[in-house]
């Protein structure tokens, strides 16, 4: 069974950047929807060496938002589910990015 922290279920959003070749899913731990966003276009940014204008972002969701959507038994594994049919996850973050030093988000 997979246990992230308290303060991942409590701050934890993922954001996706179609980056030209592929999705990555990048994950931080924010207060807030807004400053998630406005830390993801930032940082994301920095990445990429491009204008937040430039980058492709979308489907900004949190912690609580991908458990309510998502389908495996192991509550805290879909925060990495990014594809499913049914009660079947198709697709797993296969790139994921971790803009935070919370170690327990990777442990």
């Amino acid at each position: 069974m997979t246990m992230l922290s308290h303060d991942c279920r409590v701050s934890m959003y993922r954001i996706i950047w179609e980056s030209g070749e592929d999705s990555v899913q990048a994950f931080a731990l924010e207060s807030t929807r807004d400053s998630a966003r406005l830390f993801f276009e930032a940082a994301i940014a920095l990445i990429a060496g491009r204008p937040a204008d430039d980058l492709d972002l979308c489907n900004l969701y949190s912690y609580r938002d991908l458990v309510d959507n998502g389908v495996s038994e192991d509550e805290d594994l879909r925060v990495f589910e990014v594809g499913s049919r049914g009660d079947v996850v198709t697709a797993w973050a296969n790139k994921p990015l971790f803009l935070t030093t919370d170690p327990t988000l990777v442990g």
